[in-house]
């Protein structure tokens, strides 16, 4: 049997991700597989990922181990849920979160619980129907960006007032750089994780957009700057506002 960091490396791995990672998924905010005492096995990645029986209908992550997001978002700049808003350059974003983003919101809108997934640990390669709360944690939203942190959202999960994503990244507007920018020219001139260009950044069906991984690589679960005042899972450090100037030339 696998230990818990060999099958994260193994997975890593398989969704070619980059072997620099700042620190590993154990014992970072991603790794629920102790949480309130309980252990489930020790699985890590069964949260996100499972090698069987996976959410096929989903298309923002590979084997992915979450429901889609089924509600009703209020983009950045709109009033309306399901409605397109737009940024004060005149940059519109979708209706709704793209795939990327939304492997995020499978567990940060909200409304879904953190531990809730589609096919639990040894269930014999067999979908089970449902959701199954593996850690006895329905209540608990963790990171919940769609409202009030730890907490269930009320009506549509507010994106509105969080950095716009699923919007087209439009170079010179509001001072956005060049695509080609490079951006260990920029800041600390210190490498990113798993981007060496603005372009290496974008995500979305035309590798164009801004979406939640454009800042955030829910594989890093140690924290970029080494401090416990930075946050995890960011691409670079944020000291001295690094991260934001590697799009933003301000």
């Amino acid at each position: 049997m696998f230990s818990n960091k060999i099958k994260v490396m193994a997975l890593a791995s398989m969704l070619g991700a980059s072997s620099a990672f700042a620190g590993p998924i154990s014992g970072s905010p991603h790794d629920l597989s102790a949480m309130n005492g309980t252990n489930d096995n020790g699985e890590i990645c069964v949260y996100c990922h499972t090698p069987h029986a996976a959410n096929t209908a989903f298309s923002g992550a590979p084997l992915w181990n979450k429901a889609t997001p089924s509600g009703t978002f209020v983009m950045y700049g709109a009033t309306v849920a399901g409605q397109a808003g737009s940024t004060i350059a005149g940059t519109a974003t979708e209706a709704a979160p793209a795939s990327p983003s939304l492997a995020c919101l499978s567990c940060h809108d909200g409304v879904s619980a953190i531990d809730s997934i589609v096919n639990a640990p040894g269930s014999g390669m067999n979908a089970i129907a449902g959701a199954n709360d593996i850690n006895s944690l329905a209540i608990d939203y963790g990171g919940n960006i769609g409202g009030t942190p730890g907490t269930t959202t009320a009506g549509d999960p507010d994106l509105s007032n969080d950095h716009p994503v699923s919007i087209v990244y439009t170079p010179g507007t509001a001072g956005l750089r060049p695509v080609a920018t490079v951006l260990t020219t920029l800041g600390d001139n210190a490498a990113w994780l798993g981007a060496t260009t603005v372009e290496d950044l974008l995500r979305g069906a035309g590798n164009d957009q801004v979406e939640c991984g454009s800042c955030h690589d829910p594989h890093n679960g140690g924290k970029t700057q080494g401090t416990d005042t930075e946050v995890n899972f960011l691409r670079h450090t944020n000291a001295n506002s690094y991260l934001c100037l590697g799009c933003h030339d301000k």
